[in-house]
């Protein structure tokens, strides 16, 4: 049975409060994929899904993973200073992936939307990190040649709220429906491309935009026109519903942990119902 629809999941790694499921989204990660697993889901690389739903020939029951920010626990394990060892995503992922409980049908993969500016990272690892650098770039290119994780744009600095200065015009930031003229966009999706691919080894193929917001320039105009000749298929907002042949290419739904589902009986109830949408 071929499926008309699929989910597009997300995570942020770095959300590491304690090492309960629902402050934990490493944990959280691991745990969903074992849902998806007994409840009969399929994962699946982004690309695929949506080269299957163009083509008819997407199977039923698909969920795309994606994870956003880039830290440095989307692929290596890390030692947090109050909540001790964690394992990465690449991790859990790999444990998923040749574990014989779960089943030979997925094709475990993540889409992990990286923040492209070094001088960004820096900042933001020291005011909202205690500079324990973890959003490093030089994990970017072994993530991209293990095949369970590529490195995506997530924009050039994330309009982010933290930075004291971003390419925003006005310099006003926390927001990025203030990412509405050309220049602003080339700062933030043309240049975030051009270092990715530099410093990972393979340009990126999604844009996310960050906090899920869209200016209507960026999401009608500007990534229409000129996302294909960047390389880019196409792009991710955060409206909680599944995607569709009827989805707009430059604003695909995704749900997200925390907001949308904080326990694993949230997340079997979101993927019932989404398979039920009309």
């Amino acid at each position: 049975m071929h499926g008309k629809r699929f989910v597009i999941l997300s995570w942020h790694s770095i959300r590491v409060l304690d090492n309960h499921y629902a402050d934990n989204d490493l944990i959280a990660f691991g745990e969903d994929l074992l849902t998806l697993d007994a409840q009969g889901w399929t994962v699946l690389p982004l690309a695929q899904a949506l080269a299957g739903l163009d083509s008819g020939t997407l199977p039923d029951k698909v969920a795309v993973l994606t994870a956003d920010d880039g830290s440095i626990m989307d692929f290596e394990a890390f030692d947090h200073p109050s909540c001790g060892p964690q394992k990465s995503l690449a991790q859990r992922l790999r444990e998923f992936r040749d574990s014989p409980a779960s089943s030979g049908r997925h094709h475990p993969h993540v889409s992990a939307f990286a923040i492209a500016s070094p001088q960004a990272r820096d900042e933001l690892d020291r005011t909202d990190y205690m500079s324990l650098d973890v959003w490093r770039d030089d994990w970017w290119a072994k993530a991209n040649e293990s095949g369970l994780i590529s490195i995506e744009n997530h924009s050039w600095d994330h309009n982010h709220g933290s930075l004291q200065r971003t390419v925003q015009r006005d310099n006003r930031r926390g927001d990025f429906r203030w990412i509405e003229t050309e220049s602003e966009c080339r700062a933030e999706v043309d240049q975030a491309s051009d270092y990715i691919e530099r410093r990972a080894g393979r340009r990126p193929c999604f844009f996310a935009y960050p906090y899920g917001q869209s200016s209507e320039y960026i999401r009608r105009e500007y990534l229409p026109r000129y996302g294909p000749e960047l390389g880019l298929q196409a792009a991710l907002a955060c409206d909680p519903e599944p995607v569709t042949a009827a989805s707009d290419r430059w604003h695909l739904p995704r749900y997200m942990f925390s907001r949308d589902w904080k326990q694993p009986g949230d997340l079997e109830i979101l993927l019932n119902d989404a398979q039920a949408h009309a």
